[in-house]
């Protein structure tokens, strides 16, 4: 299995393996390709790929965020692998990839789930990760 950062030709892919979490799947390519460019384009995003002979099976959005009253702290804003990759250590290394960057700037690294996604919440307490807050979201 390869890590890597990924590039605009990654854009179908990583909307496919998406859609496993219930993203929206019905995504246009060329929408697909402006996410991403996008997410490329940043220098406070980073997306990285996970690819098993040359098909990518897995993606992480990470980014650096900053706040007006806080910390800067690097967020994984979305990971997703492949239904047929996964507890095969995919997702682990792309959440490896966020800490590295994480340590490297010196913050902290903090991801969010839906509550109602046990296992993600397994998945990333036997990564190390703690809950140090609950919240409500409300959306216009």
């Amino acid at each position: 299995m390869e890590i890597r950062l990924a590039n605009l030709q990654d854009a179908n892919a990583i909307a496919d393996v998406a859609s496993a979490l219930g993203y929206q799947n019905t995504v246009s390519e060329n929408l697909a390709i402006k996410r991403l460019e996008r997410l490329l384009l940043s220098s406070n995003d980073k997306v990285w790929v996970a690819e098993f002979n040359g098909q990518l099976i897995g993606w992480l959005h990470a980014q650096h965020a900053f706040r007006a009253a806080s910390a800067d702290f690097i967020e994984i804003l979305g990971l997703s692998v492949a239904d047929q990759a996964r507890l095969k250590g995919a997702g682990r290394a792309l959440v490896e990839k966020a800490k590295e960057w994480a340590l490297d700037e010196k913050i902290v690294l903090r991801v969010r789930t839906n509550d109602t996604r046990d296992g993600a919440k397994k998945f990333y307490t036997s990564l190390g990760f703690t809950a140090t807050k609950i919240q409500s979201v409300f959306q216009l």
